[in-house]
């Protein structure tokens, strides 16, 4: 039996991977924990430092230890800067292998301007929206209320859970990547406006067992827009990863 931890985004929970459920090949268990950064915890998470850490915590929660770690979104750069830590600590993180879904990246500093402060804070109502839609196909929701839905999840997340974000996302360029040796496969979203594809491509191309794919006509959440592409891709993946170090008897 093998572990499959998926972690979802800022201001989601577990219910977003609640279309693959049905999906999975007999032999896998599915982890699919609260994180700190969920929609209705966000005022015990907006003032922590170090969500890296806090991810540890949740991963070293899991019993026998993850096979397979799914991450998306903020929850992909979260990952990525724990397997970097672990990397340069000489340390590396006991995963055989991890998904990247829809990452924020940037490998130079100089990639981040003044200018594109304004639109990301912009799009954040925008892809709530997406979610919200996607997770209500049987309901047509009215544009106007679904705008209002949006607004208010982003008032949830407030200025400090923004910040929290765009803090990882602006601390990317110094992710010590060429050290993480842990196979990785970063998933990419053709049409997703928020983290646009060629961010997880140049990501993987970065990552020395990184390699990347694209999903046409994809927005920000391919679990819920093609969730039985995104099982196979999963499952394909995680045939050709390495099994778990386990730990020694008596260790």
């Amino acid at each position: 039996m093998k572990n499959v931890v998926l972690l979802h985004g800022l201001a989601n929970n577990e219910a977003i991977w609640g279309s693959l459920s049905g999906r999975w090949q007999p032999g896998l268990r599915i982890h699919a924990p609260r994180l700190p950064w969920h929609g209705g915890g966000i005022a015990d998470w907006r003032h922590e430092a170090d969500s890296a850490a806090r991810l540890q915590d949740v991963l070293d929660a899991v019993p026998g230890g993850p096979d397979l770690v799914v991450a998306h979104s903020f929850s992909s750069v979260v990952l990525l800067e724990l397997l970097c830590r672990r990397a340069a600590a000489a340390d590396p993180l006991n995963v055989p292998a991890v998904v990247l879904v829809n990452p924020f990246y940037q490998s130079d500093a100089d990639s981040f301007h003044w200018d594109m402060i304004a639109p990301t804070l912009d799009d954040f109502p925008r892809t709530m929206a997406e979610s919200i839609r996607l997770r209500t196909p049987g309901h047509r929701i009215e544009a106007e209320r679904l705008a209002d839905m949006a607004r208010r999840m982003t008032e949830w997340i407030g200025p400090y859970g923004w910040l929290r974000f765009f803090d990882t996302y602006l601390r990317t360029p110094l992710f010590r990547v060429d050290l993480v040796d842990t196979p990785a496969l970063v998933i990419g979203g053709a049409a997703d406006r928020s983290a646009p594809a060629e961010q997880a491509r140049h990501l993987a191309s970065r990552l020395p067992a990184g390699r990347s794919v694209t999903v046409p006509g994809c927005g920000h959440f391919p679990m819920l827009e093609r969730p039985a592409w995104f099982t196979g891709t999963v499952h394909r993946f995680l045939e050709q990863a390495p099994d778990r170090a386990r730990p020694l008897a008596g260790a």
